[in-house]
């Protein structure tokens, strides 16, 4: 795929990555920590205001949904009004939501937090920020740095979320009342605030092309319809298999079934984040001799084995060991899958494409946290587990027979 000379301009910082793309790493982090412990006490501080898992579930379900209609919704404007400035708004939608988290512990504080912003209740982030960065992420860097790029994304993204996890402790220190919750629901609001300082800084340069009318291009090519609809389809079943493990789920989980308390969720989680962080690393070296969609595949199977046993661990040692086992693998496909998404469409549909197969995963998402609640209730409280991982082995399947065929540029010129 040929490489524009704008996207040679402004490498000064790091020979591979411009400083635009040195500020979506560095944002990525600070919006990620507040993620981080949101993910883990989220659902606690729920049932903390008297939810039941039913509504916990429905909450949840209603936060997912949002962010991927705004995910949608991206898909079609950011290019004409402005990638810069569809960020700014959405970080500043984070400050709104840590708003009405920090001033009220009324049951209706969390749902429009839920709804306003972009908080992230599962392992990985999704929403309108993921898609926009993952379209610009190409222009910060030439074809053979991507997989590197998108690596060291996800990496900060982990890591950043580990730390967060951490600090998921912090109620416990202060009491464990719905009051000491406030200071971590302080820092997701200057989160916002710091993201749209951020991103006001990016240059002109993230922006997608426009013709000389200044129109901007239709949002998906006749030549990349077929191929992102078809991803858009299997990302679906994968994710709807993912929201029944939400990591808002999982502490839950870990909550009944162990009686654990924030302090040593957050440890658990904080672990599960760095072993996740450093897979990235390995994804990329792995798909640089495999290919991007193997990588994809052939880490993500026996992940799914590892989570559908922590339903039957017979102890919380083992339950907590079989979880950091699949995230040792679970995550490469992260990486390597929005490398391949951006890889086989033109630069001009980047941003559809991000966005139509992130708002995919996102709404398939939605719906099973709902069902994860109501599986927990009447199934008993290790269902979700085992329906996440039968439906993320059939999604593996079908992605390599689907897509086995379809290598990126890169890859064939390699093999030629």
């Amino acid at each position: 795929m040929t490489e524009s000379h704008d996207s040679q301009r402004g490498l000064v910082v790091a020979k591979w990555i411009s400083n635009d793309g040195l500020i979506i790493l560095v944002e990525k982090s600070v919006r990620t920590v507040p993620y981080g412990f949101l993910g883990v006490l989220f659902g606690v501080y729920l049932g903390a205001l008297g939810f039941d898992p039913f509504r916990i579930g429905v909450v949840l379900t209603l936060t997912v949904f949002t962010s991927a209609l705004y995910t949608f919704l991206v898909s079609f404007i950011a290019d004409r009004t402005g990638r810069r400035r569809t960020l700014i708004f959405f970080a500043f939608m984070d400050l709104i939501a840590g708003s009405a988290l920090f001033l009220s512990t009324a049951w209706w504080a969390p749902v429009i937090a839920g709804v306003v912003g972009n908080m992230t209740v599962g392992a990985g982030e999704v929403g309108p920020f993921l898609s926009l960065e993952q379209a610009i992420i190409p222009k910060t860097c030439d074809s053979k740095h991507r997989t590197l790029a998108f690596s060291v994304y996800n990496l900060i993204g982990y890591g950043s979320s580990s730390v967060g996890a951490l600090l998921a402790g912090v109620p416990q220190l202060l009491g464990s009342s719905v009051e000491s919750y406030r200071p971590l629901f302080a820092a997701y609001l200057l989160s916002g605030l710091a993201g749209s300082l951020l991103y006001a800084r990016m240059s002109n340069h993230v922006e997608a092309e426009i013709d000389q009318r200044g129109q901007g291009r239709r949002a998906l090519s006749d030549k990349s319809k077929p191929i992102v609809g078809k991803l858009a389809a299997l990302f679906a079943v994968d994710s709807f298999g993912g929201g029944f493990i939400a990591q808002s789920i999982v502490s839950y989980y870990f909550y009944l079934r162990y009686s654990l308390q924030l302090s040593s969720l957050g440890l658990i989680f904080s672990a599960t984040q760095i072993v996740t962080a450093l897979s990235f690393l390995a994804a990329e070296r792995i798909a640089r001799r495999i290919g991007l969609l193997r990588t994809m595949v052939f880490s993500h199977i026996p992940s799914n084995i590892f989570l559908a046993s922590v339903a039957f661990a017979p102890s919380v040692g083992w339950a907590v060991a079989l979880l950091l086992c699949r995230q040792s693998l679970s995550q490469m496909d992260v990486p390597t899958r929005q490398s391949y998404v951006m890889a086989v469409v033109q630069e001009s549909d980047r941003t559809a494409a991000a966005g139509l197969t992130n708002t995919s995963r996102t709404m398939a998402q939605s719906i099973s946290p709902s069902l994860a609640g109501y599986a927990m209730t009447t199934l008993g409280l290790g269902a979700p587990f085992v329906a996440a991982g039968a439906l993320k082995i059939a999604y593996d399947l079908m992605m390599y027979q689907s897509f086995r065929k379809v290598r990126p540029p890169e890859e064939i010129a390699a093999k030629r």
